[in-house]
């Protein structure tokens, strides 16, 4: 493949194709998901998976808490000082994980489980070894499996990290956004460096596997100068992983950034050049990119899954595990299974109010037709290896590109024009350059953007 430093990724490609659009962690995206998805739906999606007995799962828990809110975050978080509320939150959890399990029949192997947040590291020693015991009741974790967490340097201990470490957590992923510390003040996320560095040093002695450090910007108070120490900081602290996010102002759906309107702020140009200085700058440290956001070293899984092109996508990020589907337990949660997507009550009294009553806390999902497993299935070969063999959707869905998608092969053109992908025989594969710009090729495939608009709200694409 040749190397993605080799191109230039110029203002003026910024400018034109930096637009509103899908980051496709699902297809279809959650605005076209019913809001009468609940119980009954669920149950027959579990009831669908369950009959895949030798099919292992990912598993996913969301917990929400945090010691203080960030003003850029749009994740689901309760903050709270009070320790004690994380264990209601648990004893709920456990309820629907055993629900859930008892659902799943005998599929009970997991390949893939991540706790994400909120702040995992927010729970005890004690709780963080009784949900991973609880875990183990239900279901049966592979030897091989990716077993992961995101942390926060401010509050994450050595002894969590060993506690973790022991009962079997390989990665790591680590919440930095910016080391500089007026952004930092900005956003209330006041994480030195040092704080950062040690935290590494410790997962680095402790023997993870993995060590990923997730970086955004376009935050308030962000400047080329200032970002540019924050990129070569991170590559000398040489994470294996990078994860570099568009920072999502939406104040009017989440309150809490219009604390951040009266701040300085790069749009435009000035924010799609700080992707292209962090691209660079990472390129030429020795990083690969990986998908639309992601860069590996060239020894990490990630870059080996994606030259071997089976490189796997979902809610959790990229990854090299072929779990098919994805149980999301726990307030917000959301889960891929039995061909159907579902996400759980976001607001946790409503969350113990259907396990109360003995409900799956489902509150909105939807049942993948036929046609949308086809363009999912595409979507994720363009998004995660950069690459579309025509034999291999004849193979799986009985589906002859040129005809199915001749619509879409003739919005391609001026993306052919551009030099972001090329036909290939009997294949498409995206150039160095469309490797930029993946979500704006993905959207063609999307159909639901070709039907009459109703309310959409993404983040830019680039």
């Amino acid at each position: 493949m040749k190397n993605t430093q080799d191109i230039e990724v110029t203002r003026a490609l910024l400018e034109k194709y930096d637009k509103p659009g899908p980051r496709y962690t699902s297809y279809p995206t959650a605005p076209e998901w019913r809001k009468d998805f609940a119980d009954a739906d669920y149950r027959a999606a579990l009831a669908r998976a369950s009959q895949q007995v030798d099919e292992p799962l990912s598993l996913y828990f969301h917990l929400p808490f945090c010691w203080e809110r960030c003003l850029f975050c749009g994740c689901n978080v309760v903050i709270s000082k009070r320790q004690d509320v994380s264990e209601k939150y648990l004893d709920y959890l456990y309820r629907e994980m055993a629900m859930a399990a008892e659902a799943l029949g005998e599929r009970r192997t997991i390949k893939q489980l991540h706790w994400g947040g909120g702040t995992p590291t927010y729970l005890t020693v004690d709780q963080i070894r009784a949900l991973h015991a609880e875990t183990r009741k239900h279901f049966t974790i592979a030897a091989d499996a990716e077993v992961a967490l995101e942390v926060d340097p401010r509050v994450t201990s050595r002894e969590q990290l060993e506690v973790l470490r022991e009962i079997g957590f390989n990665r790591i992923s680590m919440g930095v956004q910016d080391l500089d510390p007026k952004v930092q003040a900005a956003i209330t996320r006041n994480q030195s460096e040092d704080e950062t560095r040690e935290l590494f040093r410790w997962c680095r002695e402790l023997e993870f596997s993995g060590v990923n450090i997730d970086l955004i910007y376009g935050l308030p108070e962000q400047t080329p100068e200032t970002w540019e120490r924050t990129i070569r900081a991170t590559i000398d602290i040489r994470p294996d992983r990078l994860a570099v996010y568009s920072y999502a102002h939406l104040p009017n759906m989440i309150k809490h950034q219009r604390r951040l309107e009266e701040l300085p702020r790069p749009e435009g140009a000035a924010k799609l050049e700080l992707f292209a200085l962090a691209r660079k700058l990472f390129l030429e440290a020795g990083y690969r990119a990986i998908g639309m956001d992601h860069f590996a070293l060239p020894t990490d899984e990630l870059s080996r899954a994606m030259d071997e092109r089976r490189l796997h996508r979902n809610f959790m990020g990229y990854t090299v595990v072929p779990a098919a589907d994805m149980l999301g337990l726990g307030a917000s949660a959301i889960g891929e299974i039995g061909g159907a997507y579902s996400q759980n009550e976001k607001r946790p009294v409503l969350y113990y109010k259907a396990l109360d009553a003995g409900r799956f806390p489902a509150h909105a999902g939807t049942e993948l037709s036929p046609d949308d497993l086809v363009r999912r299935w595409l979507i994720r070969q363009l998004m995660c290896n950069f690459y579309l063999a025509f034999s291999d959707l004849r193979a799986r869905f009985d589906v002859d590109y040129d005809t199915y998608f001749a619509a879409e092969e003739a919005d391609l053109a001026p993306l052919y024009a551009e030099g972001f992908l090329v036909r290939e025989g009997d294949a498409l594969r995206i150039l160095p350059l469309g490797q930029a710009f993946i979500r704006n090729i993905s959207m063609i495939f999307d159909a639901y953007l070709r039907k009459p608009a109703h309310f959409r709200q993404f983040s830019r694409t680039v």
